[in-house]
């Protein structure tokens, strides 16, 4: 070999060894699980990303852990959860009090249930809430389909796909009619940008399987004819603009009907019609599938985990996002899972996306292994987080109220990739209304997702009587967020009166501080209920009048449930 040859291949050997060393292990000391699932958030809002981990250890009770995340080190907090295992996991603040609680599936020693942690204070209460039994091979998902302002619930499995509305904390089957699924996926994105999230749902119909969009109409779900995605089971989906034209792409991953692991990305070309891109990823199932920008060049890469054609054959990949839907492995020095999770998250604040990857290795153990992005700034781009949004317009019409404001701009993520997480509240920084799971004051994002209102620059939402507090800000592909756009305020005044008087019905004084008097044209049941879902009073209307005291409750929030000709009416009551 000639010397120029030589000094050549160092060269080329160099920078793929350079390439390779992107990700770093490090030992997290966290438990090592298989059949397993893992989240970031950062639940005790003190900046930092903690991690949240479910699954099978091999030997002794199964797991689900809580580990916080002080400054990169990583302790158990011992959160008092029930250990499950073929478990999914979520978290999301469905009682709109600023940190974050869990949505749980899965199964453990002696059986199945769908569990609900509140948040309160750092300690997490189980909350009984109804939930379907799901058991194995799950699905959840946090998301407000229903424009009022608070998170319900997505949930399949078992043969079952459903909505759960969220009433103030208590959930009610929406019955929509979604497909009975099993080994399965779902996953909220307003794909047709109308201002309400539809649903991606794919599984197992019992030996037909299915890959489907239902598209939200104010409430009412319609499956989309022809699409044209591939049915598969046993994977995993993530929706993105992956190509910057302000719509939706879908990104999956699973078994087809053949039982071979397959990987597609689907492009949103509008008028409902998707297109199979073919970007070339490896076949992948009993993984994940997920977008983030590792590189903060402004364009989203992808993380795939799981099986592979071949017996045994295992991966954990990231393939880099090079432009014109061309996708390149960087051979990242991942090690390979199957039946686990995996996450993007920036836990060591430095500017760039690390990985926590859990699951069952190639020789059979569980792992859960943590991965720290080395090259940073270093060698890309520093990313700094969007610019605030401005331009704020309001448009108010009976209980219904459109949200606008300008797009944003950054330094690396195109405008049209932005998305935007928008917050509400009583009063002046408060998001008791509408969550953006962020910080109000410098605008630090609770989870590293995108934006609650996803690639809108608007957002339409339904409140009762009341003056509102709200602001917006913009999020990038690499999960940095800018600070809260200057705060706007509106008020909604004589809706909830008129309303009252069609129902016949007449709640004062609220805010109570000791009796709560309802009265009716018609005798009713009434329930006050806590927001962790326990019944705490119950009364029978006397001439069509029920008196509450409560003088024993402790101020805060408490709802009011009525059972009244013959439907059921829910009120959020403020305990002064």
């Amino acid at each position: 070999m000639t010397k120029k040859n030589l000094i050549l291949s160092f060269i080329v050997l160099l920078s793929y060894n350079l390439v390779a060393q992107q990700f770093t292990f490090v030992d997290g000391g966290m438990v090592s699980v298989g059949r397993s699932s893992v989240a970031w958030g950062d639940y005790d809002n003190d900046g930092d990303l903690d991690a949240l981990i479910t699954g099978d250890h091999g030997s002794g009770p199964y797991v689900a852990s809580i580990y916080r995340n002080d400054a990169g080190e990583f302790a158990n907090i011992n959160a008092g959860l029930t250990g499950i295992y073929n478990s999914a996991v979520a978290w999301g603040d469905y009682d709109n009090d600023g940190d974050l609680d869990i949505l749980a599936c899965g199964r453990n020693s002696s059986n199945s249930k769908t569990y609900i942690y509140q948040n309160n204070n750092g300690t997490f209460l189980q909350k009984e809430a109804g939930l379907p039994v799901i058991g194995s091979d799950g699905a959840v998902a946090w998301g407000d389909y229903d424009g009022d302002a608070d998170l319900d619930i997505l949930i399949a499995g078992a043969y079952s796909c459903r909505v759960y509305t969220n009433n103030f904390g208590v959930f009610t089957n929406a019955n929509l009619g979604l497909p009975a699924v099993s080994n399965c996926w779902v996953d909220w994105g307003d794909f047709d940008n109308d201002g309400d999230l539809d649903i991606f749902v794919m599984g197992d119909l019992g030996g037909i399987l299915v890959s489907s969009i239902y598209r939200n109409d104010k409430g009412a779900f319609t499956e989309m004819p022809q699409t044209s995605i591939t049915p598969l089971a046993g994977g995993s989906s993530a929706w993105c603009d992956f190509d910057h034209d302000r719509d939706l792409d879908l990104l999956i991953t699973g078994f087809n009907e053949y039982l071979e692991p397959q990987t597609t990305i689907f492009s949103n070309l509008g008028n409902m019609e998707f297109m199979d891109v073919f970007p070339g990823l490896i076949g992948a199932s009993l993984g994940t599938a997920a977008w983030g920008d590792y590189d903060n060049d402004g364009e989203t890469d992808i993380l795939l985990t799981g099986q592979n054609a071949g017996c045994g054959i295992l991966s954990s990949m990231v393939y880099h996002n090079d432009g014109n839907t061309i996708f390149t492995d960087i051979n990242a020095p991942l090690e390979g899972a199957e039946r686990g999770s995996a996450a993007w998250g920036d836990f060591d604040n430095d500017g760039d996306l690390d990985l926590l990857i859990s699951g069952i290795t190639g020789a059979g153990s569980p792992a859960t292994r943590l991965y720290s992005n080395t090259n940073g700034s270093n060698v890309f781009s520093a990313n700094q987080p969007p610019l605030a949004p401005d331009g704020l317009s309001m448009y108010i019409d009976s209980h219904t109220v459109t949200l606008g404001w300008n797009p944003s701009s950054d330094d690396h993520t195109p405008t049209n990739g932005l998305t935007y997480n928008l917050r509400i509240g009583t009063s002046s920084g408060a998001q008791d209304i509408l969550t953006a799971m962020s910080n109000p004051l410098n605008g630090k994002l609770l989870l590293p997702k995108p934006g609650n209102t996803g690639n809108n620059s608007d957002w339409t939402i339904n409140l009762p009587d009341g003056t509102y507090f709200w602001s917006v800000q913009a999020i990038d592909h690499s999960f940095a967020a800018s600070e809260f756009s200057e705060e706007q305020t509106f008020t909604i005044l004589n809706v909830g009166k008129q309303e009252n008087e069609y129902l016949d019905i007449n709640i004062f004084p609220n805010p109570v501080s000791d009796i709560l008097k309802i009265t009716a044209s018609e005798e009713f049941d009434g329930e006050i209920i806590g927001l962790d879902g326990k019944v705490l009073k119950t009364e029978s209307s006397e001439k069509n009048t029920i008196a509450f005291d409560l003088s024993d409750c402790i101020p805060g929030i408490y709802i009011l449930k009525m059972n009244y000709h013959p439907q059921i009416v829910f009120r959020k009551i403020i305990k002064m």
